[in-house]
């Protein structure tokens, strides 16, 4: 029984370090022109306007690899195959509006 009143207050001290990382990723990642070392340059990306909806390019073999809510009008995600990426824009219906089916909009990085 003491081991059990042990492990259960040890349990919060062990799980405390790991919640640290539970947060918002936007808040993390160093912000471009802040001065710290730590701070990526803007490069310019290239993104080419991809005439193919998302299940198009994941019947072509395309494998999603991350997904985000993207600014609360859908969901973003990043597609490979072999070494091509692309971006998805998902946007679903909207009962409220004139859009009635789901739409995507994909951009090639390379």
């Amino acid at each position: 029984m003491k081991k059990r009143i042990l492990t259960f207050a040890a349990l919060p001290l062990l799980l405390l370090p790991a919640s640290g990382f539970a947060r918002n990723t936007g808040d993390w990642l160093p912000q471009s022109g802040v001065k710290s070392p730590y701070s990526p340059l803007a490069v310019p990306t290239t993104l080419k306007p991809v005439p193919d909806s998302l299940a198009s390019l994941l019947t072509k073999g395309y494998r999603i690899t991350t997904t985000t809510d993207y600014s609360g009008s859908g969901a973003l995600f990043t597609l490979t195959r072999q070494k091509q990426t692309a971006l998805c824009v998902l946007t679903a219906p909207t009962p409220g509006t004139d859009q009635n089916v789901p739409t995507s909009r994909c951009w090639s990085l390379n």
